[in-house]
């Protein structure tokens, strides 16, 4: 059977910062491990969007505020007969150590870039379109003929204060996502709705679609219900139009 392709929809603020970050640092991830000079520029493209992100919100404020949510509510569990001691146990110290790494990590995130030149200088290029060009960061160009190695280095270096926010980061989205149980459920003639249990704290909602159906859906979600309206994106050349035929697809509603 083919894997489905999962769409997520965050459910507040938090989580919608959290998956933008995950992304980002996946992208950069695969862009330094690819190594090529072209790669290496998606790299840094990556990484200027990290930071202005992190700078923009108290990132690590968030993370803790979020560990130490899940803390509490996985500390419900501690006496519930169905669960895995020793794995509650490496959960929580898991939880202990991501949060102390954060406490402990002093000073802005971006203290290793934000005074050096050649980083703003690409940062201040990179917000005009095509602003990285030979002509006008000479620099930049002298830097991608460089070694990959010595390239893989300097981006390593610039990246090393994010890898305590880029851990919590993706423990805390697996946490979320192992909360919820995969169902299969139809959408009639392409739209789905639910209403959602107000005594829970929902945070996303995970949709996997059979990529064979060359279908994808729009999520729309609240705190008391969520839609799902599935299209046909056609070739890409027109506007999408909704389906309309029943629709079977994955459904997973995440709360922790």
């Amino acid at each position: 059977m083919t894997a489905p392709l999962i769409f997520e929809q965050p459910l507040h603020e938090r989580i919608r910062l959290l998956l933008r970050l995950e992304a980002l640092t996946k992208r950069f991830g695969d862009a330094l491990d690819a190594g090529k000079p072209y790669d290496h520029h998606e790299a840094l493209v990556s990484l200027v969007d990290i930071y202005a992100l992190v700078t923009r919100v108290d990132i690590k404020r968030e993370l803790m505020g979020e560990i130490e949510r899940q803390t509490a509510n996985l500390q419900r569990l501690a006496d519930q007969p169905e669960v895995d001691a020793s794995r509650f146990r490496s959960t929580m110290d898991d939880q202990r150590r991501l949060h102390s790494a954060l406490e402990a990590q002093a000073g802005a995130l971006d203290g290793r870039v934000r005074e050096n030149e050649f980083f703003n200088s690409v940062r201040q290029r990179m917000s005009l379109p095509g602003g990285a060009f030979d002509f006008d960061l000479p620099i930049y160009h002298h830097w991608l003929s460089q070694p990959p190695a010595e390239r893989t280095q300097l981006l390593s270096e610039w990246f090393q204060p994010l890898e305590a926010v880029t851990e919590a980061t993706q423990h805390v989205l697996h946490y979320i996502r192992g909360s919820g149980i995969d169902r299969s459920v139809t959408a009639e003639d392409g739209f789905f709705e639910q209403a959602l249990d107000h005594q829970h704290a929902w945070q996303l909602i995970r949709v996997g679609v059979d990529p064979a159906l060359g279908i994808y859906p729009e999520i729309s979600g609240g705190r008391q219900r969520f839609t799902v309206r599935f299209m046909d994106p056609g070739d890409f050349r027109v506007r999408p139009n909704p389906v309309r035929r029943d629709i079977e697809f994955q459904l997973c509603c995440c709360a922790l």
